[in-house]
């Protein structure tokens, strides 16, 4: 009873923040779909140990993404009904150039400090790793890999933890993301031939392109034997970026409960879902003349988006038992994809993320 009220409560703080427009829209050029929060592990799980004194603390966090097969809806598509082969009629649903596998990692470091009991500011900084496997009709392509690494945006954030008491912490904060990752990352693709370097798609880019509202709230309870708690985050997009387009607003709701085994070991399970829109306005230099524009589905703006559901199963290590230091162990798996238009749909997400406050 107490849980439901707690995270009745947590949504309605949220709601007070954000527009409504907020609440329907997600980023779709992360594959990894991450907020602030859940790329940093920043007070998802309840981790608040600037609470007990100190003042600074040092993360590092990797996540790695992996996604593949096709989707439309929550319809699942072979690789024959998405590629598009000579002879056979061309559509605006098969294309002649198909990713077939994609990979993201993300390592990110972050700092923050305390100053006060409720007021605390962080940074994090991400660089980013992709890779893109495809295959497609064009000659001397027929099977080739796109990759790009580098920074992506810088996030800045401020956490101000509510009055409250007992063991119930309840927290808002609200952050700007800053377009330090490119979009015009370029690759050798089969849009002018061999030997030349085009821009590459959406999921290629390492950044937004614009400076990004990010808001969230948190809830977390400490029981005797089981914590638990909620979060709610969202990512608003400021404007359109210099290609004459703009991500989606995301919307992501996560749930969370950990069992106190002893001080330094909690294993936990965690359920989260996702709503994110298409992308809107168009990259023009990603489309080719002709009645069928979009190459390859990556890059068509109207395939991005839908919502997402997953389970992940976690565990909190700590080095002693203050737990200044400690390790999160994370894996999660999507039980429900409803994707908008032609997706690759995501497969497995693990991460690992080493937290020090003093």
């Amino acid at each position: 009873m107490h849980l439901c009220k707690d995270i009745y409560l947590t949504a309605a703080l949220l709601a007070l923040l954000l527009p409504a427009k907020a609440i329907s829209q997600t980023n779709p050029s992360e594959l990894a779909a991450l907020s602030l929060e859940e790329l940093l592990g920043i007070n998802v799980y309840g981790e608040n140990s600037l609470l007990e004194g100190n003042r600074w603390f040092l993360q590092y966090a990797y996540r790695s993404l992996e996604v593949g097969g096709y989707q439309h809806g929550t319809n699942r598509l072979g690789l024959d009904d998405v590629s598009f082969s000579p002879g056979s009629p061309r559509t605006a649903s098969n294309y002649p150039v198909v990713p077939t596998e994609i990979t993201q990692k993300i390592h990110a470091f972050s700092t923050g400090y305390r100053f006060s009991e409720s007021f605390s500011v962080s940074v994090s900084v991400p660089m980013i790793e992709q890779n893109t496997d495809h295959l497609s009709i064009v000659p001397g392509f027929s099977e080739f890999k796109i990759s790009t690494d580098g920074i992506g945006d810088i996030a800045l954030n401020g956490s101000y933890i509510l009055p409250s008491s007992g063991s119930q912490i309840y927290s808002v904060n609200v952050g700007v993301s800053l377009p330090t990752g490119s979009i015009d990352e370029v690759g050798d693709t089969p849009r002018n031939g061999p030997g030349t370097f085009e821009r590459l798609p959406y999921t290629m880019q390492l950044g937004s392109g614009t400076y990004d509202l990010l808001l969230s709230t948190n809830f977390s309870n400490s029981g005797q034997v089981i914590d638990y708690g909620a979060s709610l985050n969202s990512t608003i997009r400021q404007g359109t970026n210099d290609n004459d387009y703009r991500l989606g607003n995301n919307f992501g709701l996560r749930g969370w409960a950990r069992y106190r085994w002893n001080q330094r070991f909690q294993p936990g399970i965690a359920v989260s879902f996702r709503h994110t829109d298409d992308i809107q306005g168009m990259d023009l230099g990603l489309t080719v003349p002709g009645p069928f524009p979009f190459p390859a589905s990556i890059t068509d703006p109207d395939n991005f988006g839908g919502r997402k559901a997953k389970v992940g199963l976690n565990a909190r290590i700590c080095v002693q038992e203050s737990c200044n230091l400690f390790f999160l162990v994370e894996i999660n798996k999507p039980f429900y994809q409803d994707l908008n238009g032609i997706q690759i749909k995501e497969k497995t997400e693990i991460a690992l993320s080493a937290k020090f406050s003093f």
